[in-house]
């Protein structure tokens, strides 16, 4: 290759990838790099997998192009042994492991795929920048490393556990390009790995009405079965590590309790969790933008009930939609939401939940200022012209050598 050549091309390295995976980090990423591909000529370097529990090999190995961005895909060497990941995985809540028994534990999380990682050693000078997403898995892990002076960081990181792990205390300190979601996540990971005050930036993500494409045949049917009830949404992956299984316990007691007959728990996302068979509990699987906007607009109050979130895009569409929040009080992030946009309320056990959803279904007028404020909120806070305007503005220092003038804040 050309001296200076591929100097306007982008790397984004991400675990999964691709217009069937929505929400989370890697739709995050997706929007990034779609954004980025006015501007630059994008790449991204990931997986064939699409379910992150077993990193199967689906998606055909080797080159693809998705929406104006080339997609490179690496198989996995070995699918995630649930069982000897949890071996290693459950001990860290007990006892620090040795650095092989985290190499180890980082090798199971997955998605193991050394290919990714050759290819990063032996194609780094094909590109000038290079976008990390994601720090707890084996790409970031074991690939930012490689390239650090032309390199991005967006860790999407939460208070958990693994975040403590020793193996990490090197990988927050590789570049001075770290871009954060909130104002939680970057004092999370300054208290955690001493990081110095200034170092990187808030930036988050665009949230703006987009097209919901063409009317899906399954909204009628969808609408005839909520009927006239009214609903609690819950939007994303309907598994436990997004506190759902907590959510349908409260959400049952609760319409015990209250004997409340005409509230229906919407569950909107792929589901990997056992769900009751009851007549106020509705799972629709993964559905279309269409439907989700509908959804959305059908819905009373929408509930985010994840402790761990470094941004939560579900919450932010959802207050877009003027709809008021219910979310987990255990998430530092979700609880800025609602304190800055005074668009919602939140629970950290299941008296503060039923008090909370009480006091929204009751007051209609309460929801629609909720609704108001939180939608204002999102406007002033999340557009796309300002991300799109730090991305860049990272990425022109990293193509011009800005990281060497960096160095010295990260000793």
């Amino acid at each position: 290759m050309q001296p200076g050549a591929g100097k306007r091309r982008i790397a984004f390295v991400v675990h999964r990838y691709g217009d069937q995976i929505t929400g989370g980090a890697e739709a995050h990423c997706r929007q990034i790099a779609e954004r980025m591909a006015r501007y630059y000529e994008v790449e991204v370097l990931t997986t064939t997998a699409l379910d992150h529990l077993s990193w199967k090999n689906v998606l055909p190995a080797g080159r693809d192009e998705l929406n104006g961005v080339v997609v490179r895909r690496f198989p996995s060497a070995t699918e995630r042994n649930l069982v000897e990941f949890h071996k290693i995985y459950d001990r860290i809540f007990l006892t620090q492991l040795t650095p092989e028994e985290e190499y180890e534990m980082l090798r199971h999380q997955g998605p193991y795929c050394p290919k990714l990682i050759e290819y990063l050693r032996n194609s780094a000078d094909r590109y000038g920048a290079f976008v990390f997403f994601t720090y707890m898995y084996y790409p970031t892990c074991l690939g930012l490393p490689l390239v650090k002076s032309k390199a991005a960081f967006v860790p999407t990181a939460h208070d958990e556990t693994a975040l403590y792990m020793h193996l990490l205390d090197d990988l927050f300190r590789q570049t001075p390009f770290l871009l954060f979601n909130s104002q939680e996540e970057r004092h999370l990971l300054q208290r955690r790995f001493n990081l110095p005050v200034g170092l990187g930036r808030v930036v988050g993500m665009g949230v703006e009405p987009t097209d919901p494409g063409p009317p899906d045949a399954a909204w009628p049917d969808l609408a005839e079965r909520i009927g006239a009830s009214r609903v609690l949404a819950y939007l994303g992956r309907v598994e436990n590590g997004k506190g759902c299984d907590e959510l349908v316990d409260f959400f049952l007691r609760y319409v015990e309790k209250a004997g409340c007959r005409d509230l229906l728990l919407l569950l909107v996302g792929r589901r990997t969790l056992p769900i009751p068979d009851h007549p106020q509990i509705l799972s629709t699987g993964y559905v279309s933008e269409y439907l989700k906007q509908q959804l959305l607009r059908r819905a009373d109050i929408v509930v985010a009930s994840s402790p761990f979130e470094s941004l939560s895009l579900t919450a932010l569409e959802a207050l877009l939609f003027e709809r008021p929040l219910l979310v987990n009080g255990h998430c530092p992030v979700l609880v800025g939401h609602c304190l800055r946009s005074n668009g919602g309320l939140w629970y950290r056990d299941y008296e503060e939940f039923s008090e909370a959803l009480a006091t929204l279904l009751e007051d209609p007028e309460l929801r629609r200022a909720m609704g108001a404020q939180g939608r204002r909120y999102v406007e002033e806070n999340y557009r796309w012209e300002t991300v799109e305007q730090a991305y860049r503005e990272v990425l022109e220092a990293i193509i011009a050598g800005g990281a060497g003038g960096h160095e010295e804040r990260l000793r």
